[in-house]
């Protein structure tokens, strides 16, 4: 806040300083001239005086009279200006003195001095040639009090004048400054505070100052300000009537493009959800039949290409999506999920989806694939696939010839997350600089012409940076030239899945000591992909190797005799010789004395390669890309070490469930839904699981069968013909609140449909609808979704039973199928449909698990909690594939509680405890396998005997599988004899995968065989 003040007060206090300095320097100066003139006046009459006596006292010192200088001394004296004098001899002898103050510096030996309080006057005699001769001087003093006593009055009068004339003119300042200064601007100050701008002159009062100085410019300059100002108050006052009807046109108008906007989103909306199920359902039975073909039996060939029609179709469903991506981007309304994937998975749809359109061009995709990457993460694989998808097509398309490279490298890793950099590679047309600015516009493309060769909307990388984006990462074009390619990168940041990465690590621990010191050879001409399959190989211990062409492996194999090479991973097409020729050279040259194994490796994996290359005496076959698991997964088959990497077809049932224990056995579903095949696909689904399924074909049937029926729940398409699904929820909504039909309100309703946008849910939780499942249907989603809503009564679920998807009941053995706690023939199913191997699993089960609650009670009272998580998870895995429905279940819910940290009770264990009892019961019911009556009729021949032993050795080097049914020959032929406990031996060891050792065995038994001859 300002202090309040008048420039007057301002200015006077700005001078008063300088005038008090002025008017003390003034006085100052006057005192000082009076002093020196009075000073000088006084010095003046001390060297008259003394001039006047120096001839007496000259005379007197000559003549030595003392008498006669003392007297003279003492008459002047008498003088009021002096105050002590002496005479000194000009040798410096002190002749007479009166009053003289001995403090005070000597008097200078000179002519007539004058020193402002003492005077020398020099004495001197004329000497008899007549020139004056000195005899000493006369010193004169004057106290400095004989000079104030003659200057004090003066002093008094001068300060007393100083200060009167000081006042007097200090009075004039002020006067002069408040009347001629302060008085006009505060004139001026009121004249303009007075002001109205109300635009009429005449009325305002008038502002004048007859001067023409500065305060005269300051006036003009306020009253030309005053009539501007004026005049923009009157055209501000015309603009303000005209202001209200402006606002209201301009209201008009925003509110007529505010309906129009809306109106054109409402047409978007409605023609994208359109769209969206026209197209999503010829794709949902596309899928759909795609899951019920592949639940069957088959050939592997056809299986392998019902797989990639399957995950080809995925694809087309993510490209689909683009469409709805493409609008919820724009409304900012997409959203990444986080879920748990497997990144090879990821990779495989991919691989699919761009392998075969690289292939027909000629154009080699590769992945180099960093092993150190969790091999289970945390994220949106749709999305992550999505860009890839993207990216890796882009490259594809616009590469003639050469390579297309994709590159997943490990950037930083935590213990719970990991950063990847993604980037892809390619040989093909290249960018200008120019081109790279326009990328990743949207609706534009680097090629603007009008006959560009490559189509497309310049949508997709658009689309790819938001997503990128919305999972905290970002894309980027790395590097690119015209003729030479372009490099595409971008980086995200995943959770990694801890479980998964402990076992990972744990594999990684069991299977190096296994391959360690191993020598492999790696042929190929292309060197991105020799080096990429090298670095793989080093991640796990190997010593690799490599060569460029067929010539240098033959070569370098030969030579290889001190060390030789246990595997060679061989490309097929290569420069003079393909790999099928090169295997065939390998096989018949004598020079090589140790045969390696044999992997082709090619990016061509049509059944006849397969064919040739099987002809050529190949011990495997690697299609590329090739990921790390795959090429473990190989590598141990090939080299005899079995199968360590889990298989998805074969492992343990999905997290959360057995395959058919959904807990939904016996539940009534009622299935409302217009299009026949999609009805087909979901009837046998549900009906896989033991549900009892009704089905409608609209909403009002649907509504008429609710009424006579009590169902579990309803799974209710939307768009359906005579009552939509959202009526017919609205209408079993209002039934229920009927007296007597209070069910039909709590009657879950799940709405199964192509509409996939956000406002779609929300109309069916509007219309009464528990819950919302997307076409396509993954099936795993839409049980889990029952789950959370159906609730079977007890009774009505044990009396239900799921149907066997592999052998049915009928063709079980009837031991097996009297058993109560085990479901034998989903047991069977699992392990290929052989009974006998399944019963010889559950001996092996009940030797091996039989404490295993025992076992983990003992853990969790003295171990960490992670040993006895390991030990859960085993032991939920087992079960899940003996069929232990109820133990595994009970066991799957002790491994939950133990991921989160926490022991499980005491009544779970009985419970767990009780469950295996039940299942050891089971087993026990089961008649020991006999022998067969007579020995020598079912004793092996040794040429026999060697034939078993030989199809057992190929059966445990190649495929594992089949060697159940050669053990069962092999322990039939010895039984009885001295060979029946080697042939157990191996039996055991082959239980154990310790399949060198089971090798070594073979060898044994052979040679025993022969000796027992």
């Amino acid at each position: 806040m300002k202090t309040p003040s008048t420039l007057s007060r301002r200015l006077l206090r700005s001078m008063l300083p300088w005038y008090l300095l002025a008017t003390i320097g003034m006085v100052a100066v006057q005192l000082s001239i009076q002093y020196v003139s009075i000073s000088r006046a006084v010095s003046g009459d001390l060297a008259s005086l003394g001039r006047t006596i120096a001839p007496t006292v000259a005379d007197a010192v000559w003549e030595l009279d003392r008498g006669q200088l003392l007297k003279a001394l003492a008459s002047v004296r008498q003088n009021a200006i002096i105050s002590g004098l002496r005479v000194v001899s000009s040798d410096g002898e002190m002749l007479a003195e009166h009053d003289w103050p001995h403090a005070s510096a000597d008097v200078r030996q000179s002519s007539l001095f004058v020193s402002g309080d003492a005077v020398t006057v020099p004495l001197r005699h004329l000497a008899g040639d007549g020139e004056p001769r000195a005899i000493g001087t006369l010193d004169l003093y004057t106290d400095p009090s004989v000079i104030w006593d003659r200057i004090k009055y003066g002093f008094m009068v001068v300060l007393l004048n100083s200060l009167i004339l000081s006042g007097i003119l200090w009075l004039l300042f002020v006067w002069a400054i408040r009347s001629r200064l302060s008085k006009t601007l505060a004139a001026v100050a009121a004249t303009v505070k007075s002001w109205r701008f109300d635009g009429d002159d005449a009325q305002a009062m008038p502002l004048s100052y007859p001067y023409a100085d500065e305060l005269g410019e300051l006036v003009d300059a306020l009253r030309d300000s005053r009539r501007r100002l004026s005049a923009s108050m009157c055209a501000l006052e015309e603009l303000n009537q005209t202001l209200e009807s402006k606002v209201a046109t301009r209201t008009q108008e925003l509110r007529q493009a505010k309906e129009t906007a809306e109106h054109a989103t409402r047409v978007k909306s409605d023609f994208l959800a359109t769209m969206s199920h026209e197209i999503r359902t010829p794709m949902n039975a596309t899928l759909g039949m795609l899951y019920l073909a592949l639940k069957d039996d088959m050939s592997v060939s056809l299986r392998n290409r019902l797989v990639k029609a399957q995950g080809a179709a995925q694809s087309l469903l993510g490209i689909i999506n683009d469409v709805l991506d493409f609008s919820k981007l724009e409304a900012g309304k997409l959203a990444v999920e986080r879920v748990e994937f497997e990144l090879e998975t990821v990779l495989e749809r991919l691989v699919d989806a761009v392998g075969l359109q690289a292939e027909a061009k000629g154009v080699e995709f590769l992945i180099r694939h960093d092993p150190a990457i969790p091999t289970v993460l945390l994220g949106d694989p749709l999305r992550l696939g999505q860009v890839l998808l993207n990216l890796c097509g882009n490259a594809v398309k616009f590469t003639e010839q050469g390579e297309v490279e994709l590159s997943l490298l490990c950037q930083e890793q935590t213990a719970d997350s990991v950063t990847i950099r993604v980037c892809v590679r390619d040989s093909g047309i290249g960018m200008t600089p120019d081109q790279v600015r326009l990328l990743f516009q949207k609706f534009t493309q680097a090629d603007q012409s009008m006959t560009r060769r490559y189509g497309g909307t310049g949508l997709g990388l658009a689309i790819c940076r938001s997503l990128v984006e919305l999972m905290g990462g970002r894309l980027w074009v790395e590097s690119s030239l015209p003729g030479q390619g372009t490099t595409m990168c971008f980086s995200v940041r995943l959770a990694v899945a801890q479980q998964a990465q402990d076992q990972q690590r744990q594999l990684l621990a069991r299977i190096g000591s296994r391959l360690q010191g191993w020598r492999v050879l790696v042929v190929d001409d292309n060197p991105v992909s020799l080096e990429i399959l090298s670095e793989m190989l080093r991640f796990f211990q190997l010593d690799v190797s490599t060569a460029s062409h067929g010539a240098q492996a033959l070569t370098m194999l030969r030579q290889a005799s001190g060390q030789p090479f246990d595997l060679v991973l061989m490309d097929w097409r290569m420069p003079g010789m393909n790999g099928d020729e090169v295997a065939g050279r390998i096989q018949a040259d004598t020079a090589i004395a140790h045969q390696p194994k044999i992997v082709m490796v090619t990016a061509y994996g049509s059944e006849d390669v397969m064919r040739r290359a099987s002809q050529a005496g190949m011990d495997g076959f690697l299609i590329k890309p090739v990921s790390p698991s795959s090429l473990l997964d190989t590598m141990l088959s090939v080299l005899g070490r079995g199968r360590l990497m889990p298989d998805t077809d074969t492992e343990t049932p999905a997290p959360g469930r057995l395959a058919g224990d959904t807990g939904l056995a016996g539940a009534r579903i009622l299935l409302v839904e217009d299009n026949d095949i999609n009805r087909e696909f979901a009837v046998e689904l549900l009906r896989s699981e033991g549900i009892v399924v009704d089905e409608a074909v609209d909403g009002r049937e649907a509504v008429d069968r609710v009424q006579r029926k009590h169902y579990d729940a309803v799974l209710m398409d939307i768009q359906m013909p005579i009552m939509d699904g959202l009526q017919a929820a609205r209408r079993i909504r209002r039934l229920g609140q009927a007296p007597g039909e209070a069910r039909l309100t709590q009657l879950p309703i799940i709405a199964m449909t192509a509409l996939a946008m956000a406002s779609d849910a929300q109309a069916s939780q509007e219309a009464g609808m528990n819950d919302h499942v997307t076409k396509p249907i993954d099936p795993d989603h839409l049980l889990a979704t029952l789950m959370r809503w159906v609730t079977v009564p007890g009774g009505r679920a044990a009396a239900a039973a799921p149907p066997a998807t592999g052998e049915t009941d009928a063709g079980l053995p009837a031991a097996l199928r009297a058993m109560t706690q085990l479901d034998a023939a989903d047991g069977v199913r699992r392990i290929g449909g052989r009974a006998d191997a399944y019963r010889r699993q559950l001996r092996r089960f009940q030797a091996q698990y039989g404490g295993a609650v025992t076992e983990l009670r003992e853990l969790l009272a003295r171990a960490p909690l992670r040993q006895a998580e390991a030990h859960c998870h085993m032991l939920k895995g087992v079960a899940g594939n003996i069929g232990a429905r109820a133990l595994f279940a009970c066991v799957s819910e002790i491994d939950a509680r133990l991921k989160q940290g926490q022991p499980p009770e005491a009544a779970l264990l009985d419970q767990a405890q009780a469950l295996l009892r039940g299942v050891l019961a089971d087993i026990e019911t089961l008649p020991a396998e006999q022998a067969p009556a007579s020995a020598p009729a079912s004793r092996l021949a040794p040429d026999a005997l060697r034939d078993v032993l030989e199809r057992l050795r190929q059966a445990v080097e190649s495929d594992l599988g089949a060697a159940e049914a050669v053990l069962g020959e092999l322990r039939r032929g010895v039984a009885g004899t001295p060979l029946q406990a080697g042939a157990q031996e191996i039996d055991a060891l082959i239980d154990q995968f310790d399949l060198d050792a089971a090798l070594a065995r073979m060898d044994a038994l052979a040679a025993r065989a022969e000796g027992t001859q």
